[in-house]
């Protein structure tokens, strides 16, 4: 995880929950995520679990993909999600 965090630049993730109006004792009550881990993450301090990760994608309507991205973790050589559709064929 790059920390290239400073005052002024905030990472996506935390962009996410402000865009929605939320406070992290919302996110807390939303998600049972620990308001200092949700700080946490925010500052890119720590890398959430995956249940997290999924909370967070929940709440704020966002693919996984972004929301590693918002962190700020390089997800360029992942795959995009394939249609369950095109699966099938």
């Amino acid at each position: 995880m790059k920390n290239k965090n400073s005052d002024q630049e905030k990472l996506a993730i935390r962009v996410f929950r402000e865009e929605l109006g939320l406070t992290r004792p919302e996110v807390r009550r939303f998600t049972n995520i620990a308001e200092r881990t949700l700080m946490d993450i925010e500052l890119g301090k720590s890398i959430p679990t995956v249940d997290n990760v999924l909370a967070l994608a929940r709440l704020y309507k966002k693919s996984l993909k972004q929301i590693l991205t918002a962190m700020d973790l390089d997800v360029s050589d992942i795959p995009d999600d394939v249609p369950l559709t095109e699966t099938k064929k």
